[in-house]
């Protein structure tokens, strides 16, 4: 059998990032692990927001909220098989921990609270300390290249802090894995705004997942949980049409599209996507009251209301998603309306 990888010219040593929180690390290690077939050294992390099923306490999870890990560094640490979270007295596992077991190799968790420029003298420091050549930021589905305005985007927060921050480094890409494949922009969409990255002279190239990538993909989601990296395996075993993930509130068109990933530049991302308007903030809290000025409902809104609204003895199973959203943005737009001077 032929056997397919990921090759960067000229990178042999390689930080692979996941940008979007718990799932988006599977992904992640299927890039890092396919780049190591084709002789690359990688080194596998990123930030740990999981999704409120998972972890019903709102925002990422801090790094001092990690039991049993090894430091290393300034604003990251090193988790492994024996690490977990304690958030408001719950033991939280999160899906960076079960890939550190299930491929029984360290990985690195990184710090957003602070913002995308503190974010991005933590990974100068990780690129120098590792000797690296090129970091990769990986998103699954697409919303790292939204423009923030979109109607059907969600998690705009942490992939803006993530993209700004590589925007601020040299030799940073953001590889866009399975288009669609989180429910949030429609995969015409995503193409659109790829051509229009595309004609800023902001697209490298692109790679296929292939045979070995699905035998990772299989091993890796044994353990851990995402559904929208679970879409890759689903297409790549033939599956073709309309599909619904997160409760119902969105759906995932199957097709081999899901199986491409698109090698972005970073710092083009950013100057025409949502990130550039919290590019220079100076925390997550900053970052997202910007978001909300511009009346965009970000993830960590969404998780607060639903954490009221479990505080008040719902069940998650009872929690309808898209109202909490349509009853949030429209606090948004309120507070601005009661903003504006009268005369």
């Amino acid at each position: 059998m032929t056997e397919i990888c990921l090759n960067i010219s000229n990178a042999r040593r390689a930080l692979f990032l996941a940008i979007g929180g718990g799932g988006d690390i599977i992904l992640t290690t299927m890039l890092a692990l396919s780049y190591e077939r084709c002789g690359g050294i990688a080194f596998i992390g990123g930030i740990v927001w999981e999704r409120y099923v998972v972890d019903p306490f709102p925002g990422p999870i801090r790094l001092s909220e990690f039991k049993n890990v090894d430091r290393e560094g300034f604003g990251y640490i090193i988790v492994n098989s024996k690490s977990y979270a304690v958030r408001n007295d719950s033991i939280i596992i999160p899906q960076i921990v079960k890939i550190a077991k299930i491929i029984n190799r360290p990985m690195y968790v990184f710090d957003i609270y602070e913002g995308p420029r503190k974010l991005a003298n933590i990974l100068i420091d990780f690129i120098k300390s590792k000797d690296l050549d090129v970091i990769i930021g990986v998103d699954v589905g697409g919303d790292s290249i939204a423009t923030g305005f979109e109607e059907s985007l969600w998690s705009p927060l942490a992939d803006s802090i993530n993209v700004a921050a590589l925007a601020h480094i040299d030799n940073a890409y953001l590889a866009l894995a399975s288009p669609g494949a989180d429910g949030e922009l429609s995969t015409d969409y995503i193409l659109t705004r790829i051509s229009r990255i595309a004609k800023l002279n902001g697209l490298i190239g692109g790679y296929i997942i292939g045979q070995k990538d699905i035998e990772v993909l299989k091993m890796l989601t044994k353990e851990a949980v995402s559904e929208a990296s679970m879409a890759a395996l689903k297409a790549f075993e033939g599956e073709l049409g309309k599909i619904y993930i997160r409760s119902g509130s969105r759906k995932v068109i199957l097709s081999p599209l899901l199986l491409t990933i698109f090698i972005l530049k970073a710092s083009i991302v950013a100057r025409d996507s949502v990130a550039k308007f919290i590019y220079d903030a100076d925390s997550l809290e900053e970052a997202r009251a910007i978001l909300n000025s511009l009346d965009i409902y970000t993830e960590l809104d969404l998780e607060e209301d639903i954490y009221k609204e479990i505080s008040m003895g719902k069940k998650i199973d009872e929690i309808n998603l898209c109202d909490i959203k349509e009853k949030g943005k429209r606090k948004l737009m309120w507070k601005h309306i009661m903003r504006i001077p009268r005369k």
